[in-house]
């Protein structure tokens, strides 16, 4: 069994961009490891109706990411204890230094992360770039590590990559079908944040139609490999 780790920003993260693939690799008995910079402590969605407090917010949040965690079968949950919205202003050097010790701990064979750019909120991009630069650190520190970096991305990027400066071949398309049941559980786990979203709480059946049945995520290095299915070189490579 492998490892991954994944690095975001908020609690919803793991869930929202990548739920199928963590559901996936978990029940596959991999061991996934979640660093979560903040508790999503100032964000606007409080459930509808509010059933969080500016006051107590973060602690609901905490406890829903635990459940989506169960729910996608991510075996360790870490908080670095960034206050939410302020990612973006911590020294990058620090964080860097933080995610590394992360990295180090842990010993991934694959690491998932926002890319710097692509990642839209600035709390993303800025634990993306202190992830891939913490990444690079560790390549050099574990001098024969196989390990690789992805970016989690969308469909419309997988579509049109060279519109973002991407090689097709970089694009990973990961089948996640049989485990977007757990995505909903997961999405439902993160009430706070998905309660205004009607269609989660329709019927199952109906709630996962609005699923696509895959993820897709951004090679950082090369060598690229087309089409790959898999986040893990060695299953890559046989």
């Amino acid at each position: 069994m492998a490892t991954i780790l994944a690095v975001f920003a908020h609690p919803d993260d793991e869930t929202f961009i990548c739920g199928g693939t963590m559901a996936k690799y978990g029940y596959e008995g991999h061991r996934i490891v979640l660093v979560c910079a903040t508790k999503g402590e100032m964000g606007r969605r409080m459930g509808v109706p509010p059933i969080a407090t500016r006051e107590d917010i973060s602690i609901i949040r905490e406890q829903e990411l635990k459940h989506a965690c169960k729910a996608l079968k991510i075996n360790n949950l870490r908080f670095l204890g960034i206050r939410d919205k302020l990612v973006e202003i911590q020294p990058l050097q620090t964080l860097t230094e933080t995610i590394l010790k992360q990295m180090i701990d842990v010993k991934p064979d694959s690491v998932v992360t926002f890319h710097e750019t692509l990642g839209g909120h600035p709390d993303h991009c800025t634990i993306g770039l202190a992830t891939s630069k913490a990444f690079q650190m560790y390549q050099k520190y574990i001098s024969q590590s196989k390990t690789n970096l992805f970016y989690v991305s969308d469909g419309s990027v997988a579509k049109n990559p060279h519109q973002v400066g991407l090689e097709p071949q970089q694009i990973t398309k990961i089948n996640v079908k049989d485990y977007l049941p757990f995505k909903l559980q997961a999405f439902r786990a993160h009430k706070t944040q998905s309660e205004i979203n009607e269609w989660v709480w329709l019927r199952d059946e109906l709630s996962l139609k609005k699923f696509p049945d895959y993820e897709y995520f951004i090679q950082a290095h090369t060598p690229y490999h087309d089409g790959a299915i898999s986040l893990f070189p060695q299953e890559r490579d046989k």
